[in-house]
This record gives structure tokens, sequence and C-alpha cells, in this order.
């Protein structure tokens, strides 16, 4: 009987993420408020650090193309993780057909992801830090913003190996969303840049944390619309 409770529960709640596990530390709504500290806390602290030589506009922006950089380095390395794992299990990709029967084997792999995060997470810093694209266009961030990276790296892997993986919403519509997102330091309705993104549940999925944008004055707008 408990085989079977645990078979059924495991085809429910893979790749299920309206369904949560109370006793997982790495949980979306845990990971969202990691999120949101990672903006109140390092975010802020990394915009201070570099805006001593450079407007803060730019210095948002870059943190903002660091985030995404390390967003979109951790999808690769989570997803090539997982792979590595699932072949390592069936020794080559299954046919939906297939897939079915090895629900609660999928729900292992990433609940076996979990349990190795903190070496997952240790060995991506290392891997990021060598990366010669990231050292390049962010040599500045990686001398002054440490934190940042290394909290960033953290938090995108936790997001990553959620089954499915969340989802940062990098792009705003031109006019701004607030369903989305809240605004920064001004009132206005037209989107002038994007300090932060949303954190969705999944693709397209709903909102765990809005994301922040800059609008444009209001009087820009209107001078933009005339």
């Amino acid at each position: 009987l408990y085989t079977l409770s645990s078979i059924a529960g495991a085809k429910l709640a893979h790749n299920n993420p309206g369904l949560t596990d109370l006793s997982d530390k790495y949980r979306p709504q845990k990971i969202g408020e990691h999120f949101s500290e990672l903006y109140d806390n390092e975010w802020t602290e990394a915009v201070h650090q570099l805006t001593g030589g450079r407007d803060e506009e730019m210095a948002i922006q870059m943190i903002r193309d660091v985030l995404k950089f390390v967003a979109n380095k951790t999808k690769c390395w989570a997803d090539k993780q997982y792979k590595n794992l699932q072949e390592a299990l069936f020794q080559r990709d299954l046919r939906d057909s297939e897939a079915g029967r090895f629900i609660t084997t999928y729900k292992k792999i990433s609940e076996l992801q979990k349990e190795v995060a903190v070496l997952s997470i240790s060995n991506a810093k290392k891997w990021l830090k060598e990366n010669e694209e990231f050292v390049s266009k962010y040599k500045d961030v990686l001398l002054h913003c440490e934190p940042f990276i290394d909290r960033s790296i953290e938090v995108c892997w936790m997001m990553q190996i959620q089954d499915p993986p969340m989802y940062l919403q990098f792009d705003s519509t031109k006019n701004i969303d607030k369903s989305l997102f809240r605004l920064f330091t001004k009132n206005g309705r037209s989107l002038d840049f994007v300090v932060w993104p949303a954190l969705l549940l999944h693709e397209n999925g709903p909102l765990v944390q809005k994301g922040v944008v800059q609008p444009m004055k209001e009087n820009s707008s209107k001078k933009e619309a005339s």
C-alpha cells in the first residue's frame, strides 16, 4: 500500500508545480523569498559599488545583464546534469510511450539534484568565474560585486532544479504591466528599462515575485505620443 500510494503521489507531483512539499527547503515559495532578499541586499550593495565610476542606470543594467547571464548558464548546466543522470539510468532517451512508466524515477532525479545542490552550486561558481565571456564582459562586476554573483548563482541554481524550472521574465511590454512589475524611482506608464526581472513559477506560469522597471517620466511619454 505504501508503495502504491508513493507512486501515485509521485505521478501527481511530477511536473506539477502547483503541488508544494512543505518539507522541501528548495520549494518555489522559499526560492521566491531568497530572490527578493537578493534584490534587497546583494543587489543594493552591488549598485552602490558600481556607481562610483559610472551612472546609476548603466550600473543597474549591467547588474541585470549579469543576472541574466547567470540564469542562462545555470539553466544550461542544470539541464546537462539532469540529462547526464537520466542517461546514466536509462542509457538512452526514452520515448514518450516509455517515459510514463518511470515517473517515480524522474522525480528521484529531481530530488537527487536537490540533494547535491550544495556541491553543484560550488561547481557553478567556479565554472562561471572561469568563463572567458563572463570575465571579459563583466570584469568590473566580478571585481567589486562578487557577493552578488555568488548569491545569484545559488538562487538561480535552485530555480533551475525545480520540476518544472522556475522562470525569470526579463522582458516587459512598452506599456508597463503592473501585475508583473512594480515601479522603481519614477511614476509613469511607458517603459524606460527593466531594473529587475519578475519571477514566475514556470515559463508562462503564475507570478511568484514582481520585477522592477523604470518608467519614462510622464512628460517624456507625452512628448513621444505627440
